[in-house]
């Protein structure tokens, strides 16, 4: 945008990488944005904008000189720009360091900031530390808190807390001090009193307090609704003699619940921080271990290079020739091909998953042991290992462990296949020269699992590079032509329900119809529109077209990978195969029917057919990954005629090119289906995200101009290149509504079963009928146990399984175990909730799991727990305190599960700092859906994210420093004495008189409204 258009109410730093710094204080307008055309405009005004012919010329000139580098930015990692631009002069303030004192991330700028709420926080806590201490021989119950425990909601318990004065000594014990309680107040309290929202407190007796006879102070929780409930007791004393005051303060605590919950699922024990271990290095020869011999053999025709990590890499990571991270990413860009081309494609991908593979290794070392010890089971040894139930780390059959006796002059280690996973253990085979005895610890470290990542590598460098497939642009679409009516009318759907949908008909269509050769194929399939149905109704409409038509379907993971097969079983299992990996647990297929349909040996393990047998099925359904096996096989480029690749968006670049490049040939269709709004690949590496790993294939090649569904290309387009399904079959409109408007640009239609999605508008756990949507606030505990990172939330697991009670025992609307769905981001969640559900017999087959569990799956019922519930706003890491509950993909996926019923359950406070979340509770709000704890923010202001995080945290600082000041002049404190500058001065509420009743001063600290 050139100088001369800017607006002179708008804050451009605000869209800069940083943010605007000068946060709340800034008079400029934040609710803009920049739209993908160049333009800076209004946020409400975005929506007509890109249905405007400015937006389409902006669009297509940005277009021209759009680079074609698949990089994306990682908001944890950027402050670069997505053009890759890493210059040596980037300024300082852009640089990310690191907390001294938290070991947090943050931008060099904001680091000053940072510090001083450490400080902030760590004089808070000093100064209550102060004022919760005893003092002036005046002794209360309760040094440690006032804990009420956990009590039902209809309870109204009372703690009494005993305030006792000791007789001074000497000569004072004649006439002592007289001190009189002054004031007694709840910081809640909005009337500075004792009554505050949820304690109260009431004195027995005199307030004059005189040595031998105590006191007693009555503090009453009145509750109201399920969650933790916080406040504090101030008590004002006056020294009548020395005219002096000083104040005690108790926190008090209850929590409202089921005891038994709270019992049953309370952390086993203290979480303690995995400890940073030594790297256990490989200085001696490696023993080889076995096979497992359940595996049966396979006659590989291609061998897998290793393509071991280069040294360069290695030294750029690990020898710290680079200190600071631009000067790294400025070291790893100099590694990278200066052009992104057919020549380039394989190298730039390979650094790409060299960077990757190091991240993981390094995440894996984390894991190793020491002094661990081995049960002999013979001829295989058992190995306990924490954190494997939840994939920390991630062991699967056929990997390698090595181990070696601690402290051995014998350098050697022992290689052990590992031949079976458990929950708590594995079982490894060594070969026949192993052998321990009692007693005997052991050095452990775990082997990182190559395979997938030798096979993307084999994929990505090999010499098949068809343009048509790595880059589509309009030279590609000229013999393509849109399915006319007349084509679209010669099909005959096998799938009843497709043959009433113009847009999954015109998909099919255009599938079946597509010369061969074309570039791949897109259907853009936003949640439950039938991406799946679509893809699989073309299949059989190949198939049943011409006789030579041979199908390779493929998947990111395995249970998408079996939601197809399973709607291909009609094939008969000597059409169809579904081809698993080697360790893949046979438990895992949870349809025994679909058993028929894969290849398992004597042993009941998955084993792979030969070239002969795998070349008479004329529909193959695997991963990715296992999508090479065919070529390792012998399996000829172009033996399939089309590659489906479902859920693409799921999957990095390199995944989807195992099947691509090494089956692709010169007539082979490619047709991706997915959403790029939903979830996107998990890379773990920083840097492979930075310069690119995290954008899948279909993202990427939807961003080109064929693929362009607005109509502003001259090339392909709707129903050429590419679909987007509109009708949404599965969602009551109210619950798809919000993601309609804030993903899909209001296109969705809602064209679900009413029977379905509206049968249960009238239930009676609706705040309001005909909006089956339910928000339940409630204020929990983030809490971790032992020496897992995972995070689990009480007071939700308790309320989730209240509710799956609850519409169960509803028969009115017949709602069933396998009708209900709970979807919570944290393993540790998952697990107490499981231990919850587990203890009714009719909520055992509930399924609890994780969004990505979820992804393409859909439920009548789906519960979510967000988990999250920090309210430590005086923090400069605000934004951690969501953890990937904010991510917007993420979010997107899982309020699009539910059919007919959506229930969310979390703290209003915590996941309103995200402006996303924050919209979708003011829409729940504002349809009467809210219940439990009351709205905490203004659903009607349209701010920005960051000035809403900065307001918060301004408001918790300043209520801090204000809680430091106040408890500063009372702790001990002549009227006279003013120390600090400090000038404290009596209110109506702080005279000497006395009066029925207490008064209580302003609250000091973030009340439950703020």
């Amino acid at each position: 945008m050139r100088p001369d258009t800017l607006n002179p109410k708008y804050c451009y730093d605000f869209l800069s990488t940083q943010g605007c710094l000068r946060g709340s204080a800034c008079k400029l307008r934040h609710d803009i944005l920049k739209c993908s055309c160049g333009m800076v405009l209004r946020r409400r005004d975005h929506h007509s904008h890109v249905r405007g012919k400015r937006h389409t010329h902006l669009h297509r000139q940005a277009r021209k000189s759009r680079s074609v580098l698949p990089v994306v930015e990682d908001p944890e990692l950027s402050p670069l720009n997505s053009n890759r631009q890493t210059e040596s002069s980037e300024p300082e303030a852009l640089a990310v360091v690191r907390c001294s004192r938290c070991q947090k991330r943050a931008l060099h700028s904001q680091m000053a900031e940072h510090l001083k709420t450490h400080d902030v926080q760590e004089r808070l806590e000093s100064v209550y530390a102060i004022a919760e201490n005893n003092k002036h021989g005046i002794t209360i119950d309760g040094l440690d808190g006032v804990d009420f425990g956990i009590v039902g909601e209809e309870q109204k318990p009372v703690v009494q807390l005993k305030i006792l004065r000791e007789s001074e000594p000497g000569p004072q014990a004649q006439t002592p001090h007289v001190i009189r309680l002054s004031k007694c107040r709840l910081q809640s309290s909005s009337r500075k009193d004792q009554y505050g929202d949820k304690f109260s407190a009431e004195l027995v007796g005199s307030r004059f307090i005189t040595p031998g006879h105590p006191r007693f102070l009555n503090v009453t929780f009145q509750p109201s609704y399920a969650g933790r409930y916080e406040d504090r007791l101030e008590l004002v004393f006056r020294n009548q003699t020395t005219r002096s005051r000083f104040v005690i303060q108790r926190r008090l605590v209850a929590i409202v619940g089921d005891k038994d919950d709270h019992d049953q699922i309370q952390p086993s024990a203290p979480y303690t921080r995995r400890n940073k271990r030594v790297l256990l290095n490989l200085d001696g020869p490696i023993r080889r271990g076995q096979r497992p011999p359940t595996w049966t053999k396979t006659k590989w025709v291609t061998v897998l290079p290793k393509f071991d990590v280069p040294s360069q890499i290695r030294d750029v990571l690990y020898k710290q020739v680079a200190s600071k991270r631009k000067d790294i990413l400025a070291l790893v860009k100099e590694m990278l091909p200066s052009q992104f081309n057919l020549t380039t494609y394989g190298s730039y991908f390979q650094l790409l998953l060299f960077l990757e593979e190091e991240q993981e290794k390094q995440n894996l070392d984390a894991y190793a042991m020491e002094g661990a010890t081995l049960k002999p089971n013979y001829p295989r040894y058992e190995l306990e290992v924490k954190g494997l139930a939840e994939g920390r780390p991630s062991v699967l059959v056929g990997d390698f462990i090595l181990v070696r006796p601690t402290h051995s002059t014998d350098r050697t280690w022992f290689q052990g296949r590992v031949h079976q996973v458990y929950e708590t253990h594995v079982s490894l085979r060594f070969d026949d020269t192993f052998s321990t005895y009692r007693g005997t610890s052991f050095d452990v470290r775990f082997v990182f699992n190559r395979l997938p990542l030798r096979r993307m590598h084999m994929a990505v460098m090999n010499n098949n590079n068809p343009p048509r497939l790595l880059f589509p642009g309009p030279e590609h679409t000229r013999n393509l032509r849109k399915v006319s009516d007349e084509l679209i009318n010669q099909i005959t759907p096998f799938n009843r329900a497709v043959g009433s949908d113009p847009e999954q008909l015109e998909a099919v269509a255009a599938i079946v119809n597509m010369p061969p050769g074309s570039p791949p194929f897109v259907v853009f399939g936003p949640p439950g529109t039938g991406k799946t149905v679509t893809l699989v109704e073309a299949m059989h409409q190949l198939l049943d077209k011409d006789p030579s038509t041979r199908l390779l379907v493929c998947a990111p993971n395995n249970s998408a990978a079996d939601i197809i097969a399973t709607q291909l079983m009609s094939l008969g299992p000597s059409v169809l195969l579904r081809l698993n990996s080697l360790s893949r647990k046979l438990s895992d297929m949870t349809s025994k029917e679909l058993r028929k349909f894969s290849l398992i040996n004597d042993n009941e393990v998955f084993a792979m057919p030969t070239l002969e047998a795998l070349s008479k099925f004329r529909v193959v359904v695997s991963t990715c990954i296992t999508a090479g096996v065919p070529a390792s096989l012998g399996i000829k480029r172009g033996f399939y005629s089309h590659i489906f690749v479902d859920e693409a968006g799921q999957a990095t670049e390199p995944t989807v090119m195992v099947p691509l490049k090494e089956l692709v040939g010169p007539e082979t269709n490619v047709v991706l289906a997915g959403d790029n709004k939903q979830l996107g690949p998990i890379v773990h590496s920083g840097l492979a995200s930075h310069f690119g790993l995290r954008t899948s294939y279909l993202a990427r090649i939807m961003d080109r101009e064929i693929y362009d569904l607005d109509g502003r290309s001259n090339f392909g387009g709707r129903g050429i290149t590419i679909t987007k399904l509109v009708k949404n079959f599965r969602s009551h409109p109210a619950i798809l509504a919000f993601s309609n408007e804030h993903f899909y640009n209001h296109e969705l239609q809602y064209c679900g079963n009413p029977v379905l999605t509206r049968s249960l508008e009238n239930s009676e756990e609706l705040p309001k009928k005909k909006f089956p949507l339910i928000f339940h606030g409630i204020v929990g505990k983030d809490q971790r146990e032992e020496s897992s990172p995972s995070f689990f939330n009480i007071e939700e697991a308790s309320m989730v399984k209240k509710y799956c009670l609850s519409l169960i025992s509803d028969r009115k609307n017949g709602i069933r175990a396998e009708h209900i769905a709970v979807i919570t981001p944290y393993h540790a969640q998952r697990i107490k909730i499981l231990n919850l559900l587990h203890r009714q017999h009719t909520t055992r087959e509930i399924k609890v799991g994780s969004v990505e569990e979820f992804q393409g799956q859909e439920k009548r019922i789906v519960i979510i727990s967000t988990v999250r519930s920090s309210t430590d706003f005086i923090g400069a890491d605000i934004h951690r305190m969501l953890g990937f509950v904010a991510s917007p993909h993420r979010f997107n996926v899982a309020i699009t599960r539910a059919q007919a019923l959506l229930i969310v359950i979390g703290n209003p406070m915590t996941l309103s700092l995200d402006p996303l979340w924050r919209s979708f509770l003011s829409y729940i709000h504002s349809h009467g859906g809210w219940r439990g704890k009351t709205i905490s923010f203004d659903n009607s202001e349209d701010g920005n994210g960051e000035e809403y995080v900065q307001g918060i945290r301004q408001r918790a600082t300043g209520e801090a420093e204000e809680a430091i000041a106040k408890l500063k002049a009372l702790i001990v404190r002549k009227n006279e004495e003013i120390e600090d500058g400090f000038q404290f001065e009596l209110d109506e509420d702080d005279s000497d008189e006395d009066e029925p009743g207490f008064g209580i001063g302003e609250g000091f600290v973030i009340r439950e409204e703020d």
